[in-house]
C-alpha cells in the first residue's frame, strides 16, 4: 500500500525500540507498537473499547483493569469477545524509520 507522507507521522528511529510492546504517545493519544505475527509493526490504541480502560500489559497480554478484559499482544483481539479488538494503526518501516500511516481503525 502506498501512502502520502504527508499522512504518515513519524513514530521514531527502528533501532530506538528493542523491546516490545513499546509505550508510544503519537498526537496525544496513547499507543502500544507491537510485532505482528508476519514480522511488521502495528500501533494499537491504548485504551479499551469496553469501558475506556488504559491498557496495560500484563504477562503475554494486554489487560484492562476496568471488567479485566483482555486482548492478544499482537493481533489487539480481545480474548473475552472475540468480536472486540483495540483500534489500531498500520506502521510501516522506511529508512530506518517507522511511520504511523493511515487512520486509527
Amino acid at each position: 500500500m502506498v501512502h502520502d507522507r504527508n499522512d504518515a507521522i513519524e513514530i521514531g528511529r527502528l533501532d530506538a525500540f528493542t523491546e516490545f510492546p513499546a509505550e508510544v504517545m503519537l498526537e496525544h493519544t496513547p499507543y502500544w507498537l507491537v510485532r505482528t505475527s508476519d514480522g511488521g509493526y502495528r500501533l494499537l490504541l491504548a485504551v479499551c473499547p469496553h469501558a475506556g480502560g488504559e491498557i496495560r500489559p500484563m504477562n503475554d497480554v494486554f489487560f484492562c483493569p476496568l471488567h479485566f478484559w483482555t486482548f492478544d499482544v499482537k493481533s489487539g483481539v480481545c480474548l473475552n469477545d472475540p468480536g472486540e479488538r483495540l483500534l489500531q494503526r498500520e506502521v510501516v518501516a522506511k529508512e530506518q524509520r517507522l511511520y504511523a500511516v493511515g487512520p486509527l481503525r
